[in-house]
């Protein structure tokens, strides 16, 4: 998440953004966003023909400022136009501009983060395998700091009760079809929901292809694969009490693509920040 004074923008133009015309990029991404999370149709290209007109910017000016925008919305835990993949080196006055943005219209930060047809689904998405954020980026700025820490992506999703639901329920599908996949329909049959007998800290009991026990926490957003999530205390004690069988499955992107990975996470509970995961590379399977 590098930062620096618009230099995407002057590389290609010579000119640098000002304060209201990043807001009506932003704006108009957010409406864009809008259409696709509700399934309504739109044109990009003629959001761009707009833009152009009364920014005065060229094209790849405005492709390169949305996809800092997509940066930025992810580290918030808010899904992303795919045509623009995030770009890391933003700067801190677009930061600026997606808090105005957003602060302004908080009903469409909810739907965005808990899309009203993704909570309105009578069975839960299909999970495909996915994997974690490669992007290196350097550390971020205070300012942008401040921004996740308002918006608080992991709190969110944490409180999200009907998002986690949903999460759990499509995990547990995912587990018992990757067991009957590999020849352990005995095992399949096993996976379940936590009882109240089970360690405190997980949501699903699985397990591997030779039959050690998981411990698995879901983690789901519907954000991208490189928004933060937190660790419960219950769920920071389990992984400390049992790290060889306690798994988290962070889902994301659950209201579109919705994909999942494994991580092995290693946080101090005393630390108030957003989760760092690591991918688990050796997990048996």
């Amino acid at each position: 998440m590098g930062h620096r004074p618009r230099v995407g923008d002057s590389a290609i133009n010579g000119k640098t953004w000002n304060e209201a015309e990043q807001d009506m990029v932003v704006g108009d991404y957010l409406v864009m966003l809008d259409k696709v999370m509700t399934g309504r149709a739109y044109d990009p290209a003629n959001h761009q023909r707009a833009l152009r007109f009364v920014t005065n910017r060229s094209g790849g000016a405005i492709t390169f400022l949305q996809g800092e925008i997509s940066a930025v919305l992810t580290l918030i835990g808010l899904p992303i136009l795919k045509d623009h993949p995030p770009r890391w080196d933003f700067g801190d006055g677009l930061v600026d501009s997606v808090d105005r943005c957003l602060t302004a219209k908080p009903a469409a930060l909810k739907d965005l983060a808990q899309p009203p047809a993704l909570l309105g689904r009578s069975v839960a998405p299909i999970l495909a395998e996915g994997a974690p954020s490669r992007a290196h980026h350097a550390a971020p700025s205070a300012r942008t700091e401040q921004l996740v820490a308002k918006f608080d992506p992991a709190a969110r999703d944490l409180d999200a009760r009907m998002l986690a639901r949903i999460g759990v329920a499509a995990a547990l599908v995912y587990e018992q079809g990757r067991l009957e996949q590999r020849g352990r329909q005995d095992l399949a049959q096993q996976v379940r929901l936590v009882l109240p007998t089970d360690p405190e800290g997980c949501d699903l009991v699985s397990f591997s292809r030779t039959g050690a026990q998981r411990l698995i926490a879901v983690k789901t957003t519907t954000g991208g694969p490189a928004t933060p999530f937190r660790l419960t205390p219950a769920e920071e004690a389990l992984r400390e009490a049992q790290p060889g069988a306690f798994i988290v499955y962070r889902l994301y992107d659950v209201a579109r693509e919705a994909r999942v990975f494994r991580v092995r996470a290693h946080v101090s509970a005393a630390q108030d920040q957003a989760l760092i995961s690591q991918p688990s590379a050796t997990l048996p399977e």
